[in-house]
C-alpha cells in the first residue's frame, strides 16, 4: 500500500503541473495553468488517497469490533 499511497499523490501532482507549465509556455499565461493545474492535482490526489483509505479504515473498525 505504501508504493501506490506514493504514486497516487506523486504521479498527478507532476502530471498536471507538467501539463500546466506547457499550456502556460503554450499560450503565453504563465503561471495560471500551472496553478490551475496544482489545484486539479491537488484535488485528485485527496480524492484518490481518501477512497483508499477508507476501506483499510473499516476493515480496521470492524477487527476491533469483533
Amino acid at each position: 500500500i505504501a508504493w501506490q499511497l506514493g504514486f497516487l499523490i506523486a504521479v498527478p501532482i507532476a502530471v498536471f503541473l507538467f501539463l500546466g507549465f506547457l499550456a502556460d509556455r503554450f499560450f503565453n499565461t504563465e503561471p495560471l495553468f500551472l496553478l490551475l493545474g496544482l489545484f486539479v492535482s491537488i484535488v485528485i490526489t485527496i480524492y484518490e488517497v481518501y477512497h483508499l483509505l477508507i476501506p483499510l479504515i473499516e476493515d480496521k473498525d470492524k477487527e476491533e469490533d469483533a
